[in-house]
């Protein structure tokens, strides 16, 4: 699948693979909210190759398979369908995400504040008007209870509202995912050429668009795919029959099993593409997640058990606060080890965008190192400045984006390294900041900015970073023109932006967005509530930093350590330190029993098979994977058409 370097360049970005790929970013984009918030279905942008991008790209390439038996001047060839792929998988974060959460934190301070609340004291005075709707001609009352019935919709007041804070936020926005890309160009060589990262999220699409001669791709082929697809096709089917009858049995995708007083419980879930991208990820690797997972499990029970650690927990942090910092700890080891062991390419990079002569070739990037280390700089600097208006001291601010932007490297490099489906950070950058310098440290406006910073990195999923190094691996490997490549994934995120906000915003005049199916836009206690009641009571009660926290930070990043140097001295080490950094994440307690059952398959069929046999299972787990997107496709679509407002989730949560 992947090119050489005398590989001629290839163009993916043309008329139909830029409508084709818009039509699909614009589809996603609309149907994420409306998936889980009007119609209770399955959350279809949920993980780092949701279901909603697989369903519609697996129908993409069964047209193309079409198209090429009846129509081959019409057919996409293979850098057009990833170039289509990728418009996709780089918007993921955007509709629920991200667009969720900045619609909602800020838009609460004005219609929610109280006599009752202290908000008008202790929060308002602290936060930048021009990041806050106004809430003058009931704007934000409209926004969260819906506009009267009859009442027309009132563009002047609402652009009045809506137009000044939006620009702001954008611009930090988009300056944020410039950034972020800026920093996967940069670090791309060295991930996939020098340390040769599994990448097993891109099994699926890679295998999918491999070309055939009779069109269809072999993979759809082969049987042992298509008993692989009918586990998960089975279940779904046999439960959409008791979508309609009640009275019919239902087959269960999660079973806890609640384990000794005091101790978490272990879930059992039927994760399918958790184990089958998992598959694709070493052996070691697999291991070392589940192992470090029982290992916490341990830990938290004797906590729990004992009345141990930490007990005052941190917003939007959803584990148990002793293993999430030390979880943290590893997490911020992993990532600057990971710097260091780049250290001499990250050297080149800086060099070569200072002098172009230098014989570093980096024309297969996204767009060269020069712009990428200029983009970096300049995007960095924005920020700072940004956050320091909004209310951060320099050193706060400077804090505080350096941690997002380790939660960021640190998700991205395990995803790409392990093919963990879902995963977020064990700690947000709020707390570290906060809890390392104290409270008291901070002022009001500086607390009140870091709160107010939720609506961006609060619950982070599905991140841009992610999806950006997957689409360089696909755009390396496939030597796709690079500037073609990378103005389709601008486009898609502009696009996905437009469409997101003026959807969500619509949604929420016409229907009030405190009846959307989500606790994020709750009157009581959504987003806004948490992050801004924090916020309050950080001003109100300050503390010193939290030597507690710290502590099991300190621990984590020991531990780490040791983990590291063992992994790099001993080649017999059988645990891998991405294990501890990702311990405590509540994700892995859903996932955890899904990748045992990886690895103790890819266990037995290496130890029994080899090579050979692996690679004759693959189609199997790549079957489970594509047979899921198509089983949650069409539940989907059977809960707009019969049960909207009462849909059926798969596998969500």
């Amino acid at each position: 699948m992947a090119a050489d370097s005398t590989t001629p360049e290839v163009t993916g970005l043309t008329l139909r693979s830029l409508l084709t790929g818009c039509a699909l970013v614009v589809l996603i984009s609309l149907g994420a909210p409306h998936s889980i918030w009007t119609f209770g279905s399955t959350e279809i942008t949920w993980s780092f190759f949701p279901a909603g991008v697989g369903f519609l790209f697996l129908c993409l390439v069964l047209v193309n398979t079409l198209l090429k038996q009846h129509r081959p001047a019409w057919a996409l060839n293979s850098a057009e369908l990833m170039t289509v792929l990728a418009m996709s998988l780089v918007i993921i974060g955007i509709p629920v995400f991200l667009t969720g959460y900045f619609l909602a934190i800020p838009t609460t301070p004005y219609y929610f504040a109280s006599a009752e609340n202290q908000w008008g004291e202790f929060v308002i005075p602290h936060l930048p008007a021009w990041l806050l709707p106004s809430n003058e001609g009931l704007a934000m009352t409209w926004f969260f209870e819906g506009l009267p019935p009859g009442e027309p919709t009132p563009w002047a007041t609402l652009f009045d509202a809506w137009a000044m804070p939006l620009f702001w936020w954008l611009s930090f926005i988009f300056t944020l995912f410039f950034v972020c890309f800026c920093i996967v160009v940069i670090l791309r060589k060295q991930w996939v050429e020098r340390e040769r990262l599994a990448y097993p999220l891109m099994e699926v699409p890679q295998t999918l668009v491999t070309d055939a001669t009779e069109g269809l791709p072999p993979i759809l082929r082969n049987k042992v795919f298509w008993i692989g697809a009918a586990i998960p096709l089975f279940i779904v089917f046999w439960n959409i029959i008791g979508y309609f009858f009640h009275f019919f049995p239902t087959i269960e995708w999660n079973y806890p099993i609640q384990t000794l007083r005091g101790f978490p419980p272990i879930n059992i879930r039927l994760y399918f593409p958790v184990i089958g991208f998992m598959y694709f990820a070493n052996l070691n690797v697999s291991f070392s997640i589940w192992f470090f997972f029982l290992l916490t499990l341990i830990e938290e029970g004797l906590f729990n058990r004992f009345g141990l650690g930490v007990t005052d927990a941190d917003k939007f942090v959803w584990g148990l606060p002793s293993t999430s910092w030390q979880c943290w700890g590893a997490f911020v080891t992993l990532v600057l080890w990971g710097l260091w062991v780049a250290r001499d390419h990250i050297k080149d990079v800086f060099r070569k965008a200072w002098n172009t002569d230098l014989p570093i070739d980096d024309s297969r990037e996204m767009m060269s190192y020069r712009a990428s280390v200029v983009g970096l700089v300049i995007g960095t600097v924005y920020m700072l400045v940004w956050l320091n208006k909004v209310g951060m001291e320099w050193w706060v601010a400077s804090s505080f984006l350096a941690f997002v932007l380790i939660a960021y490297l640190g998700i991205t490099r395990l995803v790409i390294q392990t093919g963990i489906y879902y995963l977020t950070t064990p700690v947000v950058s709020q707390a570290m900041t906060m809890m390392s310098f104290g409270t008291s440290a901070i002022s009001a406006p500086g607390l009140a900015a870091l709160g107010l910073c939720y609506s961006f990195f609060g619950d982070v999923q599905s991140i841009f970073m992610t999806s950006a190094a997957h689409a360089a691996k696909l755009q390396s490997s496939l030597r796709i023109a690079r500037r073609g490549f990378a103005l389709a994934i601008g486009l898609a995120v502009v696009l996905s932006f437009a469409v997101s906000l003026t959807n969500l915003i619509s949604m929420a005049y016409e229907q009030g967005a405190s009846n959307f199916n989500s606790w994020i836009f709750r009157v009581s206690s959504g987003a806004g509530v948490m992050a801004f009641g924090d916020v309050m009571a950080k001003i109100k009660t300050p503390a010193d930093f939290h030597a507690q926290k710290l502590g099991f930070f300190g621990i984590g990043a020991a531990a780490m350590s040791v983990l590291t140097f063992m992994q790099y001295r001993f080649p017999w080490w059988p645990l891998h330190p991405v294990g501890l950094a990702v311990s405590a994440i509540w994700m892995i307690r859903n996932q955890a029993v899904a990748i045992f059952i990886s690895w103790a398959a890819k266990s037995l069929i290496m130890r029994f098979g080899g090579i050979e046999l692996y690679r004759k299972a693959a189609p199997f787990f790549i079957g489970l994977i594509v047979g899921y997107f198509l089983g949650v496709g069409i539940s989907f679509i059977v809960d707009v058409v019969f049960f909207p407002g009462n849909g059926h989730a798969i596998m969500h949560g």
